[in-house]
């Protein structure tokens, strides 16, 4: 067991260590130049706050395959629409527009880097573009679909994934002694197949085990999950068909969408969604998919999106009554199994949508159908969520621009009676400053399944609130992004039993005084009410919480080293109670070899959070496909690594191995039929892609 005394001491001197890392890193002044592919910031600004925000998972693996996608097929700029656009999605509408307009007013692009002279977008916007743009001459968006062509020019690619946890769990120790443990080994695979034509044709074929489930025995053969699905794009004037697994959303989320939803992030003015339609599903999330039939047809400037889906899902019953879903899709314990496909659903809708030259109006219609009734235990909290086996719901969305400002927008319905509404504004009134201000209303009574729009709560309901996001280029080099978002909740909430409010501010600096190298500071600040932890009288008591944080991020590229420093601090406030507080320092380096297809991830971190509300989220390097934001607290250090190699053109691996140390005298990690004995956790992940 480690001392704690050692522990403070080494924190200080990694600490230390840190610090005098990042002073090196101001002074440096070397001139390489800094690559374009920077989606992996991105990601780490989006993911990382989106997992903090809702402790939720994200399902980024459609976009990310888009990317990928974009990446070896580039938008031509003097073709590209709004909707291609959209689908870099670290754009904001603003910016979308902006491009738009300057090509209509100069005809055509002649060079990619006229980007430069487009309102609202600086260098860093550029850089992550560049990747997926480009100039040609191509016309084959609508050619014909040749069977010969595709047999002889797809692509296919072959995925397979392994992940191990060495430690030996609970679940498997009981299931030694009798039947209640989990049934499988402590094995997670998946397997992916994926093939495209162009960007006409997608076959995506999906099957994954959990840890812990059963491969083959008396209760399954084979995967536990299984997902395919076909696409079809640009065939006249069908825009888009699918036929399997798929995931849909139109407007800005009220009546529909399952896909990735924007947020508050330090990409403080995309408040705006605007990747509508549907999108194929290929990832291994069991619970937020459709499965049937998708179809968008488009006629001159209309567009017209229908939908059926019908399929079984995972519940909770009692007596034939369905008391809340099961979303996890594990299914590793016989009591686990039991509640697998007890739920048939049936969901069908349409959207119609108007696309102008400087606007776009929409209207939404979905109506679902279970064969079981949903009736989850009443608590207060709940009083107005669904209940029954039945919902419909209709929605007008809208987004327009006059001169510099965009203006978007949805109004919803549930049972034509109580109302969900969302609108905002984004504005640059010079080039070097871009705003957004967004108003949200959704009644305690409106409780869309399928919605996700953007709010403080996991769920679009029982939400009032007011959003002012801002970007400004102060001087050359020198960005800052800022937030603030003021909400209140007009019924009770889970953990809060009065209706409540709360305010969060973010306020980050970024400045870059060369090619290689980029600094971030960034602080956030949340006040909300939540139940006194602890007190026990009949009449529950609120008491004020506030969480302060601050982040310092260095990152310097020299050659083919990359390193990354980045120290974290927060406090939490509660009243009545002591102060906490929580500590992470890490230090990344990268490294891609030139003379060899290698490339290497290795990090260290130290962290010391008191308390689970003082828990840091950290964004960290994973195999391909796969995204990985733990949260940290109690008292430890984490390291991994991370390879990736190229075998031959076609054959490519990954291989992640982690280890989360805890010295904080804690006996066992995990609860339940998860709990690992000791104070250590090992993770080994291995991804192997074959391309042919």
């Amino acid at each position: 067991m480690i001392s704690k005394d050692f522990n403070l001491d080494f924190m200080k001197r990694f600490l230390f260590i840190q610090l005098f890392l990042f002073c090196c890193s101001l002074i440096s002044k070397a001139g390489f130049d800094l690559p374009n592919f920077e989606i992996e910031q991105f990601l780490t600004d989006v993911y990382e706050q989106y997992t903090e925000e809702t402790e939720s998972e994200m399902d980024f693996t459609v976009y990310f395959e888009e990317l990928i996608y974009l990446n070896q097929h580039p938008l031509d700029l003097n073709q590209v629409e709004r909707e291609d656009l959209s689908k870099m999605f670290f754009l904001s509408d603003i910016q979308i527009e902006n491009i738009l307009y300057y090509r209509y007013k100069v005809e055509q692009f002649f060079s990619i880097y006229e980007l430069i002279l487009v309102e609202g977008l600086d260098m860093t916007d550029i850089r992550r573009m560049l990747p997926f743009v480009t100039l040609s001459e191509s016309k084959d968006k609508y050619e014909k679909i040749n069977l010969k062509q595709v047999i002889r020019f797809g692509k296919s690619e072959l995925i397979s994934r392994f992940d191990f946890v060495p430690e030996l769990k609970d679940g498997y120790r009981i299931h030694e002694l009798d039947s209640n443990g989990y049934q499988g080994n402590s094995l997670y695979n998946h397997l992916k197949y994926r093939y495209h034509y162009k960007d006409r044709l997608y076959l995506n074929v999906t099957a994954e085990k959990d840890a812990g489930e059963q491969f083959y025995g008396k209760r399954n053969k084979g995967y536990d999950f299984y997902s395919a699905s076909v696409q079809l794009k640009n065939l006249g004037f069908i825009q888009n068909l699918i036929i399997g697994d798929y995931q849909a959303g139109f407007g800005q989320g009220l009546v529909i969408r399952q896909a990735f939803r924007t947020g508050k992030s330090a990409l403080t003015t995309k408040v705006c969604d605007l990747n509508p339609g549907f999108k194929r599903y290929g990832s291994t999330n069991e619970f937020n998919y459709l499965r049937g039939i998708a179809l968008t047809m488009q006629f001159l400037h209309m567009n017209v999106h229908v939908f059926y889906s019908g399929r079984k899902l995972d519940g909770n019953l009692q007596e034939d009554v369905l008391t809340g879903f099961y979303k996890t899709g594990y299914h590793r314990t016989m009591a686990e199994m039991e509640k697998k496909n007890r739920v048939k659903q049936l969901i069908s809708g349409i959207n119609w949508s108007y696309n102008g030259s400087w606007f776009q109006l929409g209207i939404s219609g979905m109506m679902m159908k279970q064969d079981k009734k949903l009736i989850p235990p009443t608590y207060p909290y709940n009083l107005f969520y669904f209940k029954g086996n039945g919902q419909w719901f209709s929605g007008f969305h809208y987004r327009f621009r006059l001169q510099k400002f965009n203006f978007f927008g949805e109004t919803a319905f549930s049972e034509m009676k109580y109302p969900a509404i969302i609108c905002g504004i984004s504005f640059s009134p010079v080039s070097r400053v871009n705003l957004a201000l967004l108003y949200r209303y959704y009644a305690p009574e409106y409780d869309a399944l399928f919605a996700s729009a953007f709010s403080e709560g996991t769920r679009t309901c029982n939400e009032q609130g007011v959003y002012f996001g801002a970007e400004v280029l102060l001087v050359k080099n020198w960005k800052i992004a800022f937030y603030a978002d003021s909400y209140r909740f007009p019924w009770l909430r889970y953990g809060v039993d009065f209706p409540s409010q709360g305010i969060d501010y973010l306020l980050q600096f970024f400045y870059t005084p060369s090619r290689n190298l980029t600094i971030t500071c960034r602080t956030k600040y949340k006040k909300k009410l939540e139940n006194r932890s602890g007190f026990s009288q009949i009449t529950p008591e609120v008491a004020q919480f506030s969480k302060a944080s601050i982040r310092l991020q260095s990152v310097y590229k020299t050659g083919i080293f990359e390193f990354k420093q980045q120290i974290d601090f927060n406090f939490a406030d509660k009243s009545m109670e002591a102060c906490t507080y929580g500590i992470l320092a890490s230090q990344e380096m990268k490294v891609n070899f030139k003379s060899i297809p290698l490339g290497l991830d290795f990090c260290y971190l130290f962290y010391d959070a008191a308390d689970y509300e003082n828990r840091v989220y950290k964004y960290e390097k994973d195999i391909l496909y796969a995204f990985s934001v733990p949260a940290h607290f109690g008292l430890g250090n984490r390291y991994y690594i991370n390879t990736r190699y190229e075998i031959t053109p076609g054959l490519s691996c990954w291989l992640k191995f982690s280890q989360q140390m805890y010295a904080d005298d804690r006996e066992f990690i995990g609860s339940g039929l998860e709990t690992i004995s000791g104070n250590k956790k090992t993770e080994i992940k291995l991804l192997i892609r074959l391309k042919f």
